[in-house]
């Protein structure tokens, strides 16, 4: 997520945030470290956080792994600070995702519990749910499809009118490709056509793409 619901008169973080939509990541990363330069002054300290996890974005866009995590943790030190527990979630969630990159998902799993607590401490379902889907995924990884099942279930616990329904899709494939792998052929395929009908609903056509090749498969 790039943090970017801001008040108008922050200019200096819109203006970096469109150098980083833009792929200029030099200019936006001078520009976010200008605004972290002022806003310490002025202890604004949620744009200090703000700043940091959208400069953790460019770093993992660039695959500076390391450098991402970094920015990423010092922007959930700030959030922390003045207890903006969305801005926690989120530094949370994607610390984790960077670590999914390095194929660490042990560490992935933990970073992504941390990004629920505190996203159900911020009434933020969507980052919940997106965590769910995370240690889902993580645990697909690790081979541990029962766990995978017990997290994404929990994630189809939350109110559907409160979440995005291109995640819900996710969760019902990544459900799928767990079911799939404990044998379980017709929840699977139940779980799978779930899938692609919440993906056409929402628009994830990632997710259509994927589902009807493994129902096709499991019908053979």
């Amino acid at each position: 997520m790039v943090e970017n619901k801001i008040e108008k008169d922050n200019n200096p973080l819109i203006e970096a945030n469109k150098y980083l939509d833009e792929g200029r990541y030099e200019k936006a990363i001078e520009l976010y470290e200008k605004l972290i330069e002022d806003s310490l002054k002025t202890h604004k300290i949620k744009e200090v956080g703000m700043a940091y996890h959208n400069m953790g974005v460019v770093y993992d866009t660039q695959k500076k792994h390391d450098l991402a995590i970094e920015s990423f943790q010092k922007a959930l030190e700030n959030h922390k600070m003045i207890n903006n527990y969305r801005g926690v979630s989120w530094a949370y969630f994607s610390i984790g995702l960077t670590y999914g990159q390095l194929n660490n998902y042990k560490e992935m799993i933990e970073y992504f519990k941390k990004s629920i607590d505190f996203g159900v401490k911020a009434q933020d379902n969507e980052i919940v749910l997106k965590s769910y889907n995370g240690i889902g995924h993580a645990f697909i990884q690790l081979k541990e499809y029962p766990e995978s099942l017990k997290y994404l279930n929990k994630g189809l616990e939350l109110s559907i009118d409160s979440v995005n329904l291109y995640y819900v899709s996710e969760t019902y494939y990544l459900r799928g490709i767990s079911l799939e792998n404990l044998n379980l052929r017709n929840e699977a395929t139940e779980s799978f056509t779930l899938a692609i009908d919440y993906a056409a609903k929402s628009g994830n056509e990632q997710i259509v793409a994927l589902a009807f090749p493994k129902i096709s498969e499991l019908q053979s």
